[in-house]
């Protein structure tokens, strides 16, 4: 069975909406966003996408979680592995994609409206900070 789970944040990232989520873990984290939204927002041919959704789940599997959200599976992915696809679409996809650079830009800037929905219940900025940087540390369980 799979947990429910609902979106903390949406942003629109290359005309794409990208939902980001709680990560699983009990503790800190980064936020999770919705995996195949990000690839999406990535303007990766849709064949490419599916390769590299195989290979994510064939190599980090036990770090990815498939949640429900309002009836449909959606796999989510740790902050770590959006930085990596981000950076290899910056890195070889320019014949693939021209927009790998929008999209870095637009992901930060939504990753900073998550992790505020993550420690709006932390009332000072610097427990707020604190916060972050465990979160940081323990991201997706790859501390």
């Amino acid at each position: 069975m799979i947990a429910n789970a609902t979106p903390i944040h949406t942003a629109t990232i290359n005309d794409v909406s990208v939902r980001f989520f709680r990560g699983p873990a009990a503790g800190p984290d980064m936020p999770w966003q919705a995996h195949e939204e990000l690839l999406a927002a990535l303007a990766l041919p849709r064949d490419l996408r599916r390769i590299l959704k195989a290979a994510l789940l064939k190599s980090w599997k036990e770090v990815c979680h498939t949640v429900e959200v309002d009836g449909e599976p959606v796999l989510i992915a740790p902050h770590f592995v959006a930085q990596g696809l981000i950076g290899m679409a910056q890195e070889i996809g320019k014949g693939v994609t021209t927009t790998p650079d929008l999209v870095d830009r637009e992901y930060a800037r939504a990753g900073v409206a998550a992790m505020s929905a993550l420690t709006a219940h932390i009332p000072a900025a610097k427990d707020r900070f604190t916060w972050a940087m465990q979160a940081f540390h323990n991201q997706g369980g790859a501390s």
